[in-house]
């Protein structure tokens, strides 16, 4: 939390928003003390601004900076109560529906949904017609009218966060559903109860002032609102006195200008996807005549000084380092390494794929005739799954679960081609039958299948089009042994019976080299070793190689000779080293 307070006051749009508002919170609290009474008449009316009167006066003769001053107090207070207790009673409303269920959520969504169908102006008319004049009136009018939205968003949120794991921990270590809520819920929801107060303090302002411009606030208190109302009731359009209401205007879409920079400035900061890379210097990449020509007999695929970079707010960060391998037609080649060593990184670079603070800085990427790293966004929108294809980890997250899978077979067809939905659902049925699964399955939902036969959809859709390179991106993580078995029988039955290429990327020693036919093994970035699977188990020569077949005693070649090098030396832990391998996919 400090930390992210930190950056806050670094952003530069919340460093200018918070500036702006912070301006009129303390012209809000001192301003009313150095100004004249805005009630007193002292001047004529409709006088233009000058020495004596800065702003001007009203059509009553009352000085306009006085009312712009004064008013600030009562509106930012107004706003500032009203963004506090919407977003309270509508997180406390939204989280306790979502993670108590049943009829507590039933009851409770009714309640919302009741809320949300009745119109916000009527509503407020209704109470205001009945609540004591004054800003406690307008508070809880805004509040009423305005909590039903924010508890759909909290809702939703409690929803996501309900099943994972610290709070199934919370459970079995007998803390109260009020305290998960409070303690558990709503801290890891930091980030939406600052955007959402923020959100909710701009619609309060902006409510507030409209109400009070149509005459439902107090008229005789001195707000932005009201100082609008008279305006309007002095004909200030009318004589042209745009003094009267310019100022008021003014400061309106100020303090809506750096409420807007705050809010977008929490949205960058706890969503880096939302965050622009930082301006760092560009790195052109050489581009030699070896480089150009084209690719010599018998490989479908050449890396060749591949760099992948990182922008950060210091510069750049290399996560891929001078990466260079071929990929024979019908050649199952893997990558290996422990996480973070860019073996997804690399794999998502072939497709160009990657996040937007990640660039190829420097190398090639052919395939054939084509050098994927010129690819314009029309041409490369066809090569992605024509030419190359990607089976991603999690089968679940890469199927959309609101589509059935026939409809996602003819997405894939028709972003491609023309095509009917016939078609489509005939070749995704020839597809499902590919891969083991019921043609039926085509009218069938995401969440009907097992973690397996999505997998296999996932492959079935990256066959679709028929594509010469398929790049499999750690396909068999969360699967059972048997099942990772019966999936990798059918990929090698089908590229051999359609015979692609694959590139297959995972921390599973063991299963790779019994699957590939040829390894590389990475290393911060860097490719240190590439063999075929017989060499790299029995006449491994890099010492992180060797480091990695010790973490599997069941694989270890010949006993390297020498020390291990210093990453290993911590008293040849094999068990930390293995559960290294396995801490993750990139």
């Amino acid at each position: 939390m400090r930390e992210t307070i930190r950056s806050l006051l670094r952003h530069r749009k919340a460093a200018v928003g918070g500036s702006i508002l912070l301006f009129f919170v303390v012209l809000a609290i001192v301003g009313p003390w150095l100004v004249m009474d805005p009630s007193d008449l002292v001047g004529r009316p409709h006088q233009p601004p000058s020495a004596e009167h800065l702003f001007g006066t009203t059509g009553q003769g009352q000085d306009v900076l006085a009312q712009t001053v004064v008013g600030a107090r009562e509106t930012m207070a107004v706003g500032f109560a009203v963004g506090a207790l919407v977003t309270l009673v509508g997180a406390l409303m939204g989280v306790t529906a979502g993670y108590l269920g049943r009829r507590v959520d039933d009851v409770l969504s009714l309640t919302t949904n009741i809320f949300l169908v009745i119109p916000g102006l009527p509503l407020a008319i209704v109470l205001g017609a009945y609540l004591p004049s004054g800003p406690l009136r307008m508070v809880v009018v805004l509040t009423v009218a305005g909590w039903a939205w924010n508890a759909r968003v909290f809702r939703a949120e409690a929803l996501a966060l309900r099943n994972r794991d610290f709070v199934a921990a919370a459970v079995v270590a007998g803390e109260s559903r009020s305290r998960i809520v409070a303690r558990e819920l709503l801290p890891n929801m930091a980030s939406l109860v600052g955007s959402s107060f923020i959100g909710n303090t701009l619609y309060a302002v902006g409510a507030e002032v409209g109400l009070e411009f149509l005459g439902l606030g107090d008229v005789g208190s001195v707000t932005w609102g009201t100082n609008l109302y008279w305006a309007g009731n002095d004909a200030a359009l009318l004589t042209r006195s745009w003094w009267i209401f310019v100022p008021t205007g003014v400061c309106i879409a100020l303090v809506g200008f750096s409420l807007t920079l705050l809010s977008s400035a929490i949205d960058e900061l706890t969503n880096p996807a939302l965050r622009a890379p930082p301006a760092v210097a560009p790195v052109t990449a050489s581009v030699t005549a070896a480089q150009t020509e084209p690719l010599p007999p018998g490989v479908l695929l050449s890396v060749r000084e591949l760099c992948i970079d990182y922008a950060t707010e210091r510069g750049r960060s290399r996560v891929v380092d001078s990466v260079s391998f071929d990929i024979a037609p019908g050649e199952v080649f893997g990558l290996a390494g422990e996480s973070g060593s860019g073996k997804s990184t690399i794999g998502y670079g072939l497709l160009r794929l990657l996040p937007p603070a990640a660039s190829i800085s420097q190398g090639r990427i052919l395939l054939g005739d084509t050098d994927v790293t010129a690819l314009g966004a029309d041409a490369l929108r066809s090569f992605r799954w024509a030419q190359v294809s990607m089976v991603f980890q999690s089968a679940m997250s890469a199927l959309n679960p609101v589509l059935t899978l026939g409809e996602q077979f003819h997405d894939t067809l028709a972003a491609h081609g023309p095509t009917t939905r016939a078609s489509s659902y005939a070749r995704a049925r020839e597809l499902l039958a590919m891969v083991g699964l019921e043609p039926k399955l085509v009218d069938a939902w995401p969440h009907q299948l097992s973690g397996g036969m999505r997998q296999r959809v996932g492959i079935a859709l990256a066959l679709a089009l028929q594509p010469k390179l398929v790049v499999m991106d750690e396909p068999t993580t969360a699967l059972d042994v048997v099942v990772q078995k019966e999936l990798l029988q059918r990929v090698l039955e089908l590229k051999s019976r359609l015979g692609f290429a694959v590139l297959f990327i995972t921390h599973d020693l063991p299963l790779l080299l019994a699957l590939a036919d040829r390894v590389g093994i990475l290393q911060g970035g860097k490719l240190v070793e590439v063999d075929t699977a017989q060499r790299i188990r029995t006449e491994a020569r890099h010492p992180y190689t060797r480091l990695l077949l010790s973490s599997f005693p069941h694989l270890t070649a010949a006993d390297a000779e020498g020390p291990l090098p210093d990453m290993a030396l911590a008293a040849n832990e094999r068990v930390p080293a293995r559960a290294a391998l396995r801490g993750g996919h990139r």
